[in-house]
């Protein structure tokens, strides 16, 4: 499933099998040079299991039975051998390597991780904005490296840290093209006036009403609110739409005094982002209500001009 970390299914059925764990000609040929069909069954497993999964599995048991039966079919045994494996120690280190060379896969260094960590962080993140959609962009990178994954504690870390990170750097990077009485404004909205309940920055959260002259009027007189900011495009320009659309969200769900808390980096980026899309939206909002009026206008006009005609 998208964003876990890769295991078995509970079961498969025929065509999965087929797909996923039929040896190949080359295959048959490497598990044939150990002796013993414990040995070659064991093996078997671990060769398939570490292509499909992208890791070691550490204990046969912890394959399904399907898969372990399937696989002793094409080696021609009748029963499930893999269970005589000597899944620790010594001769299980030596065919782990020997897998390993035959199938061009090799164990994560820091080096790689490091790398991979790098990359996550700037530029799968801004494609892959979340936990679970980077955590699959990791495990494609290490597939096409033919890298085995880390354990699944450390690669979680590993994404998590990467994601954090490059939202880290976007909010740096949008503070610092902000100038001084841009931010000063930013945080005035999060001021509440004397006699009123609420700060600006909530009042900017209202949507829409329907179209009507009023509510258009309020409409435009919120977008004007927005662009009084000042508020550059430049420090949004190269960030994606959809991150754009999220950050946006994740201050929408914010009050203002929890606004007020976040260091400044983090608040200028939220509110900057807030601004920026909510100003496209509500400049949205008064066309449509423009166009809608315009379209009732013409339709009592024309509605008047036939009853003009069927009084002739």
């Amino acid at each position: 499933m998208e964003g876990e970390y890769p295991r078995f299914k509970s079961s498969h059925v025929l065509e999965e099998l087929a797909e996923g764990f039929q040896l190949g000609p080359g295959e048959f040929d490497f598990v044939f040079r150990y002796r013993g069909d414990h040995n070659r069954h064991g093996i078997a497993v671990l060769l398939k299991s570490s292509l499909h999964l992208g890791y070691f599995p550490e204990m046969l048991g912890g394959v399904p039975e399907s898969v372990r039966l399937f696989l002793g079919k094409q080696l021609g045994l009748l029963w499930d051998h893999s269970e005589d494996y000597r899944g620790t120690g010594g001769t299980r280190d030596y065919h782990l390597a020997q897998i390993r060379t035959f199938t061009g896969w090799r164990f994560p260094t820091a080096a790689d991780k490091q790398d991979l960590a790098e990359r996550l962080r700037c530029e799968e993140a801004e494609v892959a904005i979340t936990s679970e959609k980077l955590l699959d962009a990791a495990c494609r990178r290490f597939r096409e490296l033919r890298i085995e994954l880390p354990v699944e504690p450390e690669l979680h870390r590993l994404v998590n840290g990467a994601l954090n990170g490059y939202f880290q750097d976007l909010y740096e990077r949008v503070t610092a093209q902000m100038a001084s009485e841009v931010r000063s404004r930013l945080d005035e909205l999060l001021v509440v006036p004397k006699e009123e309940v609420l700060s600006t920055f909530e009042l900017l959260k209202a949507d829409a009403a329907n179209a009507g002259i009023e509510n258009m009027g309020n409409e435009i007189v919120k977008l004007r609110l927005l662009r009084s900011v000042g508020l550059p495009a430049a420090p949004f320009a190269k960030t994606p739409m959809k991150v754009l659309h999220l950050l946006k969200r994740r201050a929408w769900n914010e009050k203002a005094s929890e606004m007020r808390e976040h260091p400044e980096a983090i608040r200028y980026a939220l509110l900057g982002c807030f601004l920026h899309v909510r100003t496209m939206e509500v400049l949205d909002d008064v066309i449509r209500m423009a166009i809608d009026i315009v379209h009732r206008v013409d339709v009592r006009s024309d509605n008047q001009l036939n009853r003009e005609l069927m009084k002739t």
